[in-house]
């Protein structure tokens, strides 16, 4: 199947993530924000990267930015449940914006990510 990395600073939901989608068939690599996993993304080839919006660091448009530049043609899809001070529909809305293929809200339907994966990775 895919090699995915999932970028999340929460550990918990990178443990779930992780579980979840190796259940699937995906070998799955993770990073804590943005320079960690473009760190991972000079090293590896991947099919896909999920990406949490919100990150200390280096934050997932950041990064989106950064891999549209190095890798054009990079599958991406951007998650986030917003802050109090960040609206998660303008977050997603400017990750899809950065052509992110597909972009998912918080808290996490897994059932909408494996068809966002299953999209993403066929198109």
């Amino acid at each position: 199947m895919a090699h995915i990395l999932i970028l999340d600073d929460e550990a918990d939901l990178r443990f779930i993530l992780k579980t979840f989608l190796t259940s699937e068939g995906h070998t799955i690599d993770t990073a804590t924000d943005g320079k960690a996993g473009l760190r991972l993304v000079e090293l590896h080839h991947y099919d896909l990267i999920i990406t949490d919006i919100v990150m200390p660091e280096m934050d997932g448009l950041e990064f989106i930015s950064t891999i549209r530049r190095k890798f054009p043609d990079m599958r991406i899809i951007a998650m986030s449940g917003g802050t109090a001070k960040l609206d998660k529909n303008l977050l997603l809305a400017t990750a899809k914006l950065m052509r992110a293929g597909t972009v998912i809200d918080k808290p996490l339907d897994m059932i909408a990510l494996k068809t966002a994966v299953n999209e993403v990775l066929a198109g």
